[in-house]
């Protein structure tokens, strides 16, 4: 086959891919140590969302009066 590489194919590729995710996100559920409405109330989202909101803000204020002041 072209595509072989050391004698994996892309296809080959492609099957390990898929079921090494299969299996990875099996093993994620089964060890997770909380469910899914816990551990998001624990992340607090929203508040780390207006936060990440509330700096980009800031820098862009920031950035543009820097922008606006003449060289000296």
């Amino acid at each position: 086959m072209a595509s072989e590489k050391n004698g994996l194919s892309t296809k080959d590729l492609f099957i390990g891919g898929v079921i090494g995710g299969a299996i990875g996100a099996v093993t994620a559920l089964l060890l997770a140590p909380k469910t899914g409405e816990e551990f998001r109330n624990e992340l607090h989202l929203k508040d780390c969302v207006n936060n990440g909101v509330g700096k980009v803000k800031q820098l862009t204020s920031t950035l543009l009066n820097k922008e606006s002041e003449p060289y000296s």
